[in-house]
C-alpha cells in the first residue's frame, strides 16, 4: 500500500513538471510553424527590416531643448481631443508620436486621436503620471506587432531595435515634450521582462529611498546597461513599454534618465 502511494506521488510530481515543459515546447513548435506559415517576420528580421529601411545617423536629428515651442495645444484642437498630454520623439530611430493619457491604463489600447475604436490604439502614460512636470517616474506603454504592413501605424515597433546592442550603444537620445517644457532623456538599460516581473509599474514612491531601491530592482537583470545607469535621489526616470515575442509573452523596457 505504501509504495503504491509512492508511485502515485512520483506520478503526480512527473505530471506537475513534465507536462508544462512538452506544453511549452510544443507550443513553441506550433507558434514557429505558424508564423512561417504566415510569413510574420521573427524579432531579428524586424530589426534588420527597420535598419535596412534607414534609422538616422546616431549624429544627426538632436533636438535642441532650450528652443522648445509647445505645439500640444494645436494637436488637440486638431484632433478634438484633450487627452493629448505629450509627445514622444527618438529621431535615429524614426520615432515622433503624440502621447495621451486617460483615467486608466485601458481606454488608448483601443481608441485613437479622435477617440474612435481603434486596436492599434496610441502610445499612452500610465494614468498616475499626473504631473509630468514633477514625476519621478514617468512610464509610456504602446502596441507592437510582426506584422510588416501595420510597422508605420505603431511607432513602438520600433524599439524592439535596442535589442541589438549596437542600436543600444549609439541611439541614446529621446526626447519627452509636455506643456510645461521639453525633456532630454539618456538611454541608460534595455530589460526583456516576463511573468510576474512587474517592478516598472512602480511610479509613486514613499521617500528618497524607496526610489533607490526601486531603480536598482529595475536596473537588475538587464540585457544592457551603460556605465551612467546609475541614479541618485534626484534623478528622472522615463521608462517605454512594449510587446516583446521571444519569449513570447515578454515585454521590452527601455529605461531613460533626464539629462540634467
Amino acid at each position: 500500500m505504501r509504495r503504491r502511494k509512492k508511485r502515485n506521488n512520483l506520478l503526480k510530481y512527473i505530471l506537475i513538471f513534465i507536462v508544462p515543459i512538452i506544453l511549452c515546447v510544443g507550443g513553441y513548435f506550433i507558434y514557429d510553424h505558424f508564423i512561417r506559415e504566415q510569413g510574420i517576420p521573427s524579432v531579428n528580421q524586424l530589426i534588420k527590416d527597420k535598419k535596412d529601411s534607414g534609422f538616422s545617423d546616431k549624429d544627426q536629428n538632436k533636438i535642441d531643448v532650450s528652443n522648445y515651442v509647445n505645439e500640444l495645444p494645436m494637436y488637440r484642437e486638431q484632433y478634438g481631443n484633450q487627452f493629448i498630454m505629450g509627445k514622444l520623439q527618438i529621431p535615429n530611430l524614426n520615432i515622433d508620436t503624440l502621447v495621451v493619457r486617460a483615467n486608466n491604463n485601458e481606454y488608448f489600447l483601443n481608441y485613437n486621436l479622435y477617440g474612435q475604436w481603434d486596436g492599434l490604439g496610441v502610445p499612452f502614460f500610465d494614468y498616475r503620471n499626473q504631473d509630468l512636470n514633477t514625476n519621478q517616474q514617468i512610464n509610456i506603454y504602446g502596441h507592437n506587432t510582426q506584422r510588416q504592413e501595420f510597422y508605420s501605424q505603431l511607432p513602438f515597433t520600433n524599439l524592439e531595435a535596442y535589442v541589438d546592442e549596437a542600436i543600444f550603444n549609439n541611439y541614446k537620445e529621446v526626447y519627452l515634450s509636455i506643456d510645461e517644457r521639453q525633456i532630454e532623456y539618456e538611454v541608460v538599460a534595455i530589460k526583456i521582462i516576463t511573468g510576474d516581473d512587474n517592478e516598472h509599474m512602480k511610479v509613486i514612491f514613499k521617500n528618497d529611498a524607496d526610489f533607490l531601491q526601486h531603480m536598482n530592482k529595475l536596473l537588475s537583470n538587464a540585457l544592457y546597461k551603460s556605465e551612467n545607469a546609475s541614479f541618485t535621489a534626484y534623478d528622472h526616470v522615463l521608462v517605454l513599454q512594449v510587446c516583446h515575442y521571444n519569449p513570447m509573452g515578454s515585454y521590452l523596457l527601455v529605461i531613460c534618465k533626464e539629462k540634467k
